[in-house]
């Protein structure tokens, strides 16, 4: 099952939990968009062709999304290295405005038309592409994460293997700690809305733990 619907991160563990399927047979599309468009403008500011931009957005789809730049590839040159004469430099404040852009895309689109369809059926297509074809095809899809980065029992998206199968496994990209952080602050954001359903309960008895339980 693919779950498109928004809040695709929420929608997609509601379904896990109601259909009762194995997890790796319940996918959202995630961030598979919002990777692409960091990866397009990447592109454009370094003067390549998008297919030679490596760098994924994870965690949740909305606004606590967080792009990995730590791992994130121009050809073979990271991203954080960029260093051409010839082109500006990839600054901290501009590697901010694209996240904004990312982020704010889906509602520039809302606001001038009402809807957002193109963009993401070409994402949902894509997987579909992954597990119709068996590709093992790495795409950022939400899934349930039990124990990636010390998150467990939540929707999130993360750089995934995809097949015929569904979700084949997950992949342990290495994260900054910032990085970390941010997937951990996107986890209780995603949380909080499926606690509101009565979808988990939180425990509250340590702040630090990012566990929950399913009632």
């Amino acid at each position: 099952m693919i779950v498109v619907s928004n809040p695709v991160d929420v929608v997609t563990y509601a379904a896990l939990k109601i259909l009762g399927l194995p997890p790796s047979r319940v996918l959202g599309s995630g961030t598979v968009l919002d990777s692409s468009r960091l990866r397009s403008l990447i592109a454009q500011h370094c003067g390549v062709a998008v297919q030679s931009v490596h760098a994924y957005i994870v965690g949740e789809h909305g606004d606590s999304e967080i792009p990995l730049w730590s791992s994130a590839t121009v050809g073979a040159v990271p991203v954080l290295g960029w260093n051409d004469p010839r082109l500006p430099a990839l600054t901290a404040a501009g590697r901010n405005e694209m996240l904004r852009q990312v982020v704010d895309s889906g509602y520039q689109i809302l606001r001038g038309k009402g809807y957002t369809n193109y963009a993401i059926a070409l994402a949902t297509a894509r997987i579909i592409e992954a597990v119709l074809y068996d590709e093992h095809q790495v795409l950022p899809v939400s899934s349930l994460l039990t124990g990636y980065a010390g998150l467990g029992d939540v929707c999130l998206s993360v750089p995934s293997v995809v097949g015929r199968a569904g979700l084949l496994r997950v992949l342990p990209v290495p994260l900054s700690a910032e990085e970390r952080d941010g997937l951990h602050r996107s986890a209780r954001a995603v949380r909080t809305v499926l606690g509101r359903l009565g979808l988990v309960q939180v425990i509250e008895t340590n702040p630090g733990s990012h566990l929950a339980r399913t009632p």
